[in-house]
């Protein structure tokens, strides 16, 4: 059941389970139109262009990253304003027009800078992952349950999409010509945007007086005549902020290890014999490890809770270091399949805290997207470094940087569970002591009637907002 549900609130044009495959639609088009053509650049720019110059390539990716960096955190100013869902639409709609013109794009300068407007518009897509959190009920007895479905579905979608884009971008390359293909991302975005008008544009837009934490306690209501005494919402403002911190570095350290083991692992596995086909095999391994794990995640969260993401990190660790010291094809396997393990729950674990952090508002979440998103970038700076030592020591980076998130998630997890000074309204901790009808929240809050219920899904407030984004 939807936030809107629960509200009341009228959903025309559509129910909620139309709304999720939208929603979810949307985040696989975002996943593959980011990716897709991504491995197969040098390739395109020689065929449109003539040019064969590699460092094209990278000063042309660098430039859409920095581009990216930029544009996620106006977007989450704008979700202060305006609901998430018209947002993503306005994306939907920029990206149409833009993926049409950049097929016509004459030359490499003229296809960077539609590149760059391109990644801007795309960036409002990634609103739709707090409205597709949003549209599985935060505010229920049930929402942190749900809320881990809807996680587990994200992270499916995510490693089918690395599949999907490949293919994606071996076909465009494929074509006589392949200006066509580009251009053809442009239906996609047109016939999602229609369905997003559809059945999400028409909702009512109900404003709500917002929260200090700005979203992330989504399911508290306005303050109203018994307000807390303004002495005490600076406690309030700050542990949020300690949560949302604690949540990004989380997410930095994950990102990062993940990542920076990527760029040269093909090499470095073809060294120990695995041949061309061999390696491409390997380095998907883990998504295949991944995948076959998530049907244990809720059985996994209903037994380990909170400590599920301490251990995941150090599964995945144990499957890095693994790899690093290996020698051998059958330990590279092995090795694979043991991060794969620690990345499917891992990842869950990760978009948890996250999601419990920055509720499903727009400004918490792309703040923390943004810290997510340098921690990409900076990724292949330090693999390019440490293989310059040896080819193998990203790994071993990325195994270290692994367990330090392993401590940190830990860390959070005791200072959350120690017992705060007894208030009649206290009603969550990070370890995951939280009141039922109120999971996700981050800090206090009072007591209203239930006439002042939350607001409506996709629907984001005004509150102040400190400011992300990443990954």
């Amino acid at each position: 059941m939807t936030v809107a549900e629960k509200t009341g609130a009228p959903s025309p044009g559509g129910t909620a389970g139309h709304a999720k495959t939208v929603l979810i639609s949307v985040i696989g088009l975002h996943l593959v139109a980011e990716t897709a053509l991504t491995p197969f650049l040098p390739q395109l720019f020689q065929r449109l262009y003539g040019i064969e110059d590699p460092e094209a390539t990278g000063l042309y990716i660098w430039i859409c990253r920095i581009v990216g960096l930029a544009a996620l955190p106006l977007w989450g100013l704008a979700a202060r304003h305006w609901p998430l869902h018209k947002l993503v639409l306005a994306g939907l709609c920029g990206s149409a027009v833009l993926d049409l013109l950049l097929g016509l794009a004459p030359s490499y300068a003229a296809y960077t800078v539609l590149s760059t407007l391109i990644v801007t518009t795309n960036s409002a897509l990634l609103l739709a992952y707090p409205a597709f959190i949003a549209e599985h009920g935060d505010a229920s007895e049930g929402g942190e349950r749900a809320r881990l479905a809807a996680v587990c579905t994200l992270v499916v979608v995510f490693h089918l999409s690395v599949v999907v884009s490949t293919m994606v971008g071996a076909g465009v390359l494929a074509l006589p010509e392949p200006r066509i293909g580009i251009s053809a991302f442009a239906v996609l975005d047109t016939l999602l945007a229609v369905l997003t008008y559809r059945i999400l544009g028409r909702r009512p837009d109900m404003k709500t007086g917002g929260s200090a934490a700005d979203g992330a306690s989504e399911a508290a209501p306005a303050q109203t005549g018994a307000a807390a005494a303004p002495g005490a919402r600076s406690p309030n403002r700050g542990s949020w902020f300690m949560m949302l911190a604690y949540a990004a570095l989380i997410g930095v350290a994950f990102d990062f290890s993940v990542n920076v083991a990527r760029p040269f692992f093909t090499e470095f596995s073809d060294s120990l014999g695995s041949g061309s086909v061999g390696s491409a095999v390997l380095f998907f391994l883990p998504s295949v490890s991944a995948l076959a794990v998530l049907p244990l995640v809720r059985r996994c969260y209903d037994l380990l809770g909170d400590r599920l993401l301490p251990l995941a990190l150090t599964v995945g660790a144990t499957g890095l270091a693994w790899t690093w010291l290996a020698d051998a094809l059958p330990g590279l396997v092995g090795s694979r399949l043991l991060f794969g393990v620690g990345l499917g729950l891992g990842q869950v674990a990760v978009e948890l805290r996250m999601f419990r952090a920055t509720g499903t508002k727009g400004p918490a979440f792309t703040a923390v997207e943004t810290a997510r998103s340098a921690g990409l970038l900076a990724a292949p700076l330090a693999a390019t470094a440490a293989v310059s030592y040896d080819l193998a020591l990203p790994l071993a980076v990325a195994a270290a940087v692994q367990v330090g998130a392993a401590a940190l998630s830990m860390r959070r997890t005791r200072s959350a569970a120690t017992p705060a000074p007894a208030t009649p309204d206290s009603a969550v901790s990070e370890a995951g002591a939280t009141r039922p009808a109120i999971s996700g929240q981050a800090g206090p809050v009072p007591a209203v009637p239930e006439s002042q219920g939350p607001p409506p899904a996709l629907t984001a407030p005004s509150p102040a907002y400190s400011e992300e984004k990443h990954r």
